[in-house]
């Protein structure tokens, strides 16, 4: 991953050193183990979770990349579930949005090192999850649908907004945008193309 926090890089040891500590993991946890090996997208096979929890949301599924703007966009190339990057909260899920598709659901990250931040995923779903369910790493919140307008992944608010939203003109690659694009590579979505390094969680200017 680029560029990995200090703080949570420090946090996830000292949870690493208290879980090696005890021989039986809480009821409902996340682990390495559990999550799998698989292909990434229609890219390189690759782990389908890392040492955070977190999996590759694609994994075993079609997509192809599209623009940088204020997250990324990504077609499915056939109808494909969307699922949790790692054990969330989903905070909103909206079928009426101002976003082309009209849908638009975001969730906070419960662990790893990016818990905290959250995620939104908007455009052209169905089946979406409500609000104020939590889930865990690899379960469906939505399902994306091919054709215009695709979708598009990215980091938001709390209550819902774009992290970029305040600065984005309409075509900008924003910064946030690269960020979830890092984050996304990290977990193994090879099919998206590499950008030049930097943080791969919501930091520094919004676009």
């Amino acid at each position: 991953m680029f560029g990995t926090r200090p703080s949570a890089a420090i946090a996830v040891l000292a949870v690493a050193a208290t879980v090696a500590a005890v021989s039986v993991a809480p009821a409902g946890a996340t682990s390495p183990s559990s999550c799998g090996q698989s292909s990434g997208g229609i890219s390189t096979p690759g782990s389908n979770c890392r040492s955070t929890g977190y999996v590759n949301p694609f994994a075993g599924q079609r997509w192809g990349p599209g623009r940088i703007d204020m997250g990324i966009d990504l077609a499915p190339l056939k109808r494909e579930p969307v699922v949790a990057i790692g054990a969330a909260k989903i905070l909103g899920s909206d079928s009426h949005s101002g976003w082309p598709g009209g849908h638009f659901i975001w969730y906070r990250l419960l662990n790893g090192d990016h818990a905290g931040d959250v995620v939104f995923v908007a455009e052209h779903l169905t089946n979406m999850v409500p609000a104020g369910v939590v889930v865990n790493a690899g379960q469906r919140i939505a399902t994306a649908i091919p054709g215009s307008p695709w979708t598009e992944w990215g980091w938001a608010t709390p209550s819902g907004s774009t992290r970029a939203y305040p600065c984005y003109r309409e075509g900008m690659a924003t910064n946030s945008g690269r960020q979830m694009s890092r984050f996304l590579r990290s977990l193994g979505a090879t099919f998206i193309p590499k950008i030049a390094p930097g943080p791969d969680w919501p930091t520094g200017k919004l676009c």
